[in-house]
């Protein structure tokens, strides 16, 4: 198998326990810190069994906490330029710059995909959303093959390393 480089690859898994997702998000944390992908995001899609989707995403921030980042470096700023009428002027104007800013720039994978995934996944099942690069392909099929039973819901990797990942989550035989 071959080395990918950019551009950025979407691996989505399901698994039958919010647990066992968590542990491959550990495990893609850990291939990282090896060299052997480079992990920009990550997002979890949890369905319980009522039908109730739980999402939660690892890097886009979201417009308040970019307005309360945003409005405090504003302030700072305003403080030393403008001084007391500054800190109060400056902290407004980067709050709202900051929670527009927020609300049209999407870092990681994109909110398009995630209501997707929020319809497919199935009750009781959790998936997993990876966007990673520079991928180790053979590294990633190995560590996945730990997770026995999980399912490969989408990957935009190629064919090859895509039907690697199916055989590698096969439930063993025996």
């Amino acid at each position: 198998m071959t080395t990918t480089t950019d551009p950025r690859s979407l691996v989505v898994l399901s698994f039958d326990s919010p647990l066992k997702a968590q542990e491959a998000l550990l495990a893609a944390t850990r291939l990282q810190t090896e060299g052997a992908i480079v992990l920009h995001d990550a997002v979890f899609v949890q369905k319980d069994q009522e039908g109730k989707v739980h999402v939660q995403e690892t890097v886009d921030e979201t417009p308040g906490d970019a307005a309360l980042r945003s409005s405090l470096w504003g302030a700072l700023i305003g403080t030393f330029f403008g001084g007391p009428v500054g800190t109060v002027l400056g902290g407004a104007v980067s709050a709202g710059v900051g929670a527009l800013v927020a609300q049209f720039n999407d870092y990681g994978i994109p909110d398009a995909k995630v209501h997707e995934l929020r319809e497919a996944v199935k009750p009781g099942n959790t998936a997993l959303a990876l966007l990673v690069s520079h991928i180790r392909e053979d590294v990633l099929v190995s560590e996945l093959s730990r997770f026995s039973g999980a399912t490969l819901v989408e990957a935009s990797l190629p064919p090859d390393v895509t039907q690697a990942i199916r055989n590698a989550l096969r439930p063993k035989e025996g």
